[in-house]
């Protein structure tokens, strides 16, 4: 890529945060929405650098995951039927070799991303409140950078496997960090729209992963390391540009709590840096913030009465409540049929009768992805968290009740039963392969406009501050651990049920989902971190009997 091209895709990239911003401004979010384009006026040129640098955070993400399949394919770095050059093993040393891997090595190759993620959320339940979100995002795009550029420079195997989770660690620090930073500095009436722009962001990165695949595709043996090493590059812009971010003002408050008595902790040191970080995100002087300070450190001078410096799995579990929302919506986000049915998106494709199958399925998906987001991130706190979650949670149950009786009729081209038809010789009948293409834009669409981007704001708002980090590392383990155990039963599931049952099964999961938004998962819009806590611990009800 060259260096106008990088500059133009940076340009685009910070162009969506900025339109995102912008949308929040006209949501009504008053000074803290505005206070980056108060700074423009006097400098055209600076761009609010928090929503960049965390917004890159998820595009890293969604870059891995879009450039995957490039990666690990004949060609690149599996070795084509008709492959004559050097074949590596685990242990020999070149650059011009590909390699011969089994199924089960290929799962393991592209699941580590995901393993790694798992193991960092694990270490953030523990060290993240002491490390704070800041330093999280610091940790985890050096572990990108350090991980992209070990996989794309290794001539070994077991150093591309070395690279790959490394970089997965880096997946989990930074997305456990990411939304709570955001949720942190975010004023309440457009913190839906900023967190729920960074599931847009990781959609434009699977589409320039993608890109990036089309581009390198004819670079045999090397592609696949020109796309890793990308990677690098962002990854760079995150190190460099969260320096100059201050810390989570809610987060130097609760640090604060816990290093000082209660009574001395509005003037200590930390709580000088946090009342300077709130001016900074919100645009204005200290004195014009005091109000919100003053409110953040007392709520959270009640919230940190008799707790001790960090969080430890019992102070997690006595938050019941928010634990059961928010680890229910992550795991109802996974066993709902997402990797089945993005795995049959290229035959849905084929068997419609459109050419270039696996290419149209890819950009086809990745639009309608971006167009549901966009309307997520356009109208989610105006619509609400909750009503958008039933919203897209309906369109999956009828989706995959259409996906489930049009694959009842599936048909083999070969004289053999279907359990041994081979998958490229399996095909729809017409009329139901139009009606599969709609079934499964309509499922992309409604993941995207409910459990995509929703779960990831709720486990944002709902934990009380603290136990944030711990808990919601909890719902990240969660999130990663039910991602791989899909992945790894796919196939199982498959042979076991067909796949009719199985995308029956997940109907009967989304229809279980509905049940659980509608019954437990409050809704949060417009409410402040605060708030939401006093809801979630009952102290809400305490505060009232209190005042009667």
């Amino acid at each position: 890529m060259t260096g106008v091209g990088a500059e133009a895709l940076q340009g685009n990239i910070f162009s969506l945060l900025a339109w995102a911003h912008g949308l929040a401004a006209e949501n009504g979010a008053g000074l803290g929405a505005e206070s980056c384009f108060a700074r423009q006026e006097d400098a055209p040129d600076l761009w609010c650098p928090h929503d960049s640098v965390l917004g890159v955070c998820g595009l890293l993400f969604g870059y891995i995951i879009g450039i995957n399949g490039n990666v690990v394919t004949e060609g690149q770095l599996i070795c084509p039927a008709d492959w004559n050059g050097p074949v590596g093993t685990w242990t020999s040393s070149g650059y011009g070799q590909c390699y011969h891997l089994s199924v089960w090595d290929q799962g393991i190759l592209s699941s580590l991303n995901l393993i790694g993620a798992m193991v960092s959320s694990a270490t953030c339940f523990r060290y993240a409140d002491i490390l704070g979100r800041k330093k999280e995002v610091q940790i985890g795009a050096g572990l990108y950078l350090l991980g992209s550029i070990v996989a794309a420079l290794s001539p070994v195997l077991w150093g591309i496997y070395a690279g790959f989770l490394i970089y997965g660690l880096g997946i989990g620090f930074a997305m456990h960090a990411a939304p709570v930073y955001i949720a942190e500095i975010a004023p309440a009436e457009i913190r839906g729209t900023l967190v729920s722009a960074k599931e847009m962001v990781i959609v434009v990165g699977m589409f320039i992963g993608f890109a990036m695949g089309a581009v390198c595709a004819g670079i045999p043996q090397g592609g696949w390391r020109i796309m890793v090493a990308l990677a690098a590059i962002f990854a760079l812009i995150v190190e460099v540009g969260i320096t100059f971010i201050p810390n989570s003002p809610r987060w130097l408050v609760l640090r604060s709590l816990q290093d000082t008595s209660l009574l001395q902790a509005g003037q200590s040191p930390m709580a000088v840096e946090a009342r300077q970080a709130l001016a900074f995100f919100r645009g204005a002087s200290e004195e014009d913030v005091e109000p919100e300070f003053s409110t953040m450190l007392n709520d959270a001078r009640e919230a940190s009465a008799g707790a001790g410096t960090s969080a430890n799995c019992t102070d997690t579990l006595k938050y019941p409540r928010p634990l059961i929302i928010g680890c229910g919506l992550v795991f109802l986000q996974q066993v709902t049929g997402q990797p089945s049915v993005l795995y049959f998106a290229t035959n849905i494709f084929k068997s419609a009768g459109f050419a270039g199958a696996a290419a149209l399925s890819s950009v086809g998906v990745g639009f309608v992805k971006l167009l549901a987001t966009l309307f997520t991130v356009w109208r989610v706190d105006l619509y609400g968290r909750r009503q958008l979650l039933m919203w897209g949670i309906a369109m999956m149950i009828f989706a995959l009740a259409l996906l489930g009786v049009a694959f009842a009729f599936r048909t083999c081209d070969e004289n053999v039963p279907m359990a041994q038809c081979p998958q490229e010789k399996v095909n729809v009948p017409r009329p139901w392969a139009i009606t599969t293409v709609v079934a499964l834009m309509i499922y992309v669409s409604g993941y995207q406009v409910g459990f995509g981007p929703i779960s990831w704001l709720m486990i944002s708002e709902i934990f009380p501050l603290g136990v944030r980090g711990s808990a919601l590392s909890t719902a990240a383990m969660v999130n990663f651990g039910s991602n791989i155990l899909m992945t790894l039963c796919q196939t199982a599931l498959m042979n076991a049920l067909t796949p009719s049952g199985t995308f029956f099964a997940y109907l009967a999961l989304a229809v279980a989902s509905f049940a659980f938004v509608s019954g437990v998962v409050p809704e949060t819009k417009g409410k402040t971190l605060e708030e939401i806590e006093a809801e979630m611990t009952g102290k809400t009800q305490a505060r009232e009997i209190g005042a009667v």
